[in-house]
């Protein structure tokens, strides 16, 4: 089943629901093996989620920023790793929009599914047509599951000693999408947490990219006519993987309640639910997440509206985009931190979904998307000093 354009936020919680089973019953073989489970992915392919954020102009659902944020969190409250994926996977959709209709249309016929990096592992040098590419990209969560690879590199004009800089002084980071078959996967994927999203290295050795196939990171635009997709690809893969840890939290404290009504401590008489520090806590936690969820969900409608009227993102609206992510990872961490030590040692065993919830956030919380480093760069911002980068 494909979900067709128009759907609403029903229609996507009940494909969740279908799909919950699958996740839940291969969730432990992904932690095992390090890449999420064939069936997992297969599940979400018949019920288009990774279609969601493909244009229309290419059979896809073009579903709204919040919409699919609550997507992603619900995904993530089920598994981690399948939520990131959703982040992963299904965001590659947008970057097609980005790309001429001849590199849109190759890149995703038949359903193929398209893995990506913003990190700058590649240096390509323009030859007649295209690019001819070399690099190596770590983290490339779902390049098992991908037709196509997309990796971002610097582009180096032939005998120059240095990278090409665009009209803006900032060097030329363009967007180069592979054949799965042009390079090597690397297996180096052993991690802390997030073990199902099989995150390894993908190499390339002086592989042709066609111009069709590449766009820049900051210096493309939309081919296609939906207000979504005159955000940036940074903006929409790290706004997607922002919320990713709102749904790990959730998932702790659902975990933690469930403890909590069964489990009497060690020396004593009453089970954990009784206790009023208990009470005070989980309410804590709640706050938190309800607050970081309500605070995104709020930015995502507000950048949906700006778009409309904008061809861009005005910097206002950029700041507290920016602001909501990293205020998300932090939310995110502190509530789970907190489910964490009140469990006790029961935590703490291999396999209990505290555990797993600890790691995974954590390793989330490494990601750029939500790196303390925005609370700096954003600050600046009301300072009167622009926003800067990383």
């Amino acid at each position: 089943m494909t979900l067709a354009v128009g759907m609403t936020e029903q229609d996507l919680l009940e494909a969740i629901e279908r799909v919950r089973p699958v996740i839940e019953h291969h969730r432990d073989e992904g932690e095992r093996d390090r890449v999420i489970a064939a069936e997992i992915v297969e599940a979400m392919k018949s019920e288009g989620f990774f279609q969601l954020w493909l244009p229309k102009e290419y059979g896809g659902s073009e579903i709204d920023l919040l919409t699919y944020l609550k997507v992603i969190e619900e995904l993530s409250r089920l598994d981690s790793a399948t939520g990131w994926m959703q982040g992963i996977l299904g965001t590659s959709g947008a970057l097609t929009a980005h790309f001429v209709e001849e590199g849109a249309r190759e890149t995703t016929a038949g359903g193929a599914l398209n893995a990506g990096s913003v990190i700058p592992g590649g240096r390509a040098v323009p030859v007649e047509g295209g690019y001819r590419a070399t690099g190596r990209w770590p983290l490339m969560s779902g390049a098992h599951h991908a037709t196509w690879i997309a990796g971002n590199c610097l582009i180096f004009d032939e005998g120059a000693p240095g990278p090409r800089m665009t009209e803006h002084g900032a060097p030329d980071f363009t967007m180069m999408v592979f054949k799965n078959t042009d390079g090597t996967i690397v297996d180096t994927w052993h991690s802390t947490g997030l073990r199902g999203s099989g995150s390894v290295d993908f190499i390339v050795e002086d592989v042709f990219v066609p111009s069709h196939r590449a766009a820049g990171i900051f210096t493309s635009h939309s081919h296609v006519a939906g207000d979504l997709y005159k955000l940036g690809p940074d903006q929409l893969f790290f706004t997607g993987l922002a919320v990713v840890g709102l749904g790990i939290a959730r998932a702790a404290i659902d975990s933690f309640m469930e403890l909590a009504l069964v489990k009497t401590p060690t020396l004593s008489l009453s089970p954990l639910a009784t206790r009023p520090t208990i009470h005070a806590e989980v309410a804590k936690a709640e706050a938190r997440y309800q607050s970081a969820c309500a605070y995104i969900h709020e930015v995502a409608r507000e950048i949906m509206a700006a778009l409309e009227v904008n061809d861009k993102l005005p910097p206002e609206i950029e700041a507290r985009r920016r602001l909501a992510c990293v205020n998300a990872g932090e939310a995110a961490e502190q509530v789970v931190d907190s489910m964490y030590r009140l469990a006790g040692s029961s935590a703490i065993y291999n396999g209990h979904r505290l555990d797993q919830c600890l790691r995974d956030v954590h390793t989330v919380n490494q990601h750029l998307a939500v790196s303390p480093v925005w609370w700096e760069r954003t600050g600046q911002f009301y300072f009167g000093q622009g926003l800067g980068m990383p």
